[in-house]
């Protein structure tokens, strides 16, 4: 439902899981609407048990980078699994409600890919073959050329490849102009720093995008609290450009330059992120060479 910031198999693990059950049904004879009933409550599991291993593994190692003993976490990460289990239920049914899964106010693409496969193999029992054959064809290219490339220490990795095929192009003209504007960062600083640090990666700019992605879901959802207790979102559009009344007139221009300013100043805080960041293995006041130091126990769970 959103964009995630890791390679994470969830929405891999889920498709697989789907196409597994489904043909398992197929096979069993069993293509009805109560079949498909029971391989949504099935999935469902599946994705809560696969997205809470995944963020008990990444936290386990976030904790062990940090030079923490893993088991340092399980009662924080308790206290989250139980309070996820309440407040997510909830933010779903907000977003439902307010804007709808699956609109254009609220795209999902994950969602609707399991659906679509759900509906041709077992209740419309007619699959598009050919943009699943392309698409298993361009995997097969990407996995191949990324293990070509890898001999020259180059990296083309086929999952970003995948989720530029499934994003709408809305997201990933935004997720390739920040990507760029990163890479021009890291390059300026490749040519400013000394040598002992220049290759270093530094990851402040995939923070403050975990902080827009993270900021913009908080806010659609106090949006979706505020749909639901009968507040319209037309009343925060102050302009118009097409006429409307109560509203102050934009020039179609002047609203492309504001949209283009915006966007530059998203770009520059990747920008700025990447170049001044601290990078790997340096301590905190600027010395390259200075690795972090596990603390006592910090391979242990």
């Amino acid at each position: 439902m959103g964009i995630g910031t890791s390679a994470s198999p969830v929405s891999g693990t889920i498709f697989i899981t789907a196409l597994v059950f489904c043909l398992l049904l197929l096979a069993w004879g069993r293509n009805a609407f109560s079949d498909v009933e029971l391989l949504q409550n099935v999935l469902t599991g599946t994705c809560v048990a696969v997205s809470a291993a995944n963020d008990l593994s990444q936290d386990c190692k976030a904790l062990q980078l940090c030079g923490f003993p893993p088991r340092s976490g399980f009662v924080a990460q308790l206290i989250g699994g139980l309070a996820g289990s309440i407040v997510v239920p909830c933010a779903l049914y907000v977003a439902d409600d307010a804007y709808g899964l699956g609109t254009e106010r609220l795209i999902a693409p994950q969602g609707q890919m399991f659906a679509t496969l759900v509906d041709g193999l077992l209740l419309a029992a007619k699959v598009p073959f050919k943009p699943v054959a392309v698409g298993i064809g361009i995997g097969v290219v990407g996995v191949l050329a990324d293990f070509l490339v890898s001999r020259e220490s180059i990296q083309i990795p086929a999952m970003a490849m995948a989720v530029g095929l499934y994003l709408p192009a809305s997201l990933g003209m935004g997720i390739l102009v920040g990507s760029l504007c990163r890479f021009a960062g890291e390059q300026v600083r490749m040519c400013t720093k000394s040598s002992n640090e220049a290759f270093l990666r530094t990851h402040e700019s995939i923070l403050a995008a975990s902080g827009l992605i993270t900021g913009s879901a908080f806010l659609d959802l106090c949006l979706g609290i505020g749909v639901l207790a009968g507040f319209s979102t037309e009343q925060l559009s102050l302009f118009t450009t097409s006429g409307e009344e109560g509203k102050a007139p934009l020039p179609e221009v002047l609203q492309t330059v504001l949209a283009i300013i915006g966007i530059a100043a998203l770009g520059a805080i990747s920008f700025f992120n990447s170049l001044n960041g601290i990078a790997d293995h340096t301590v905190e006041n600027g010395k390259a060479g200075g690795s972090l130091q596990a603390g006592p126990g910090a391979s242990m769970m």
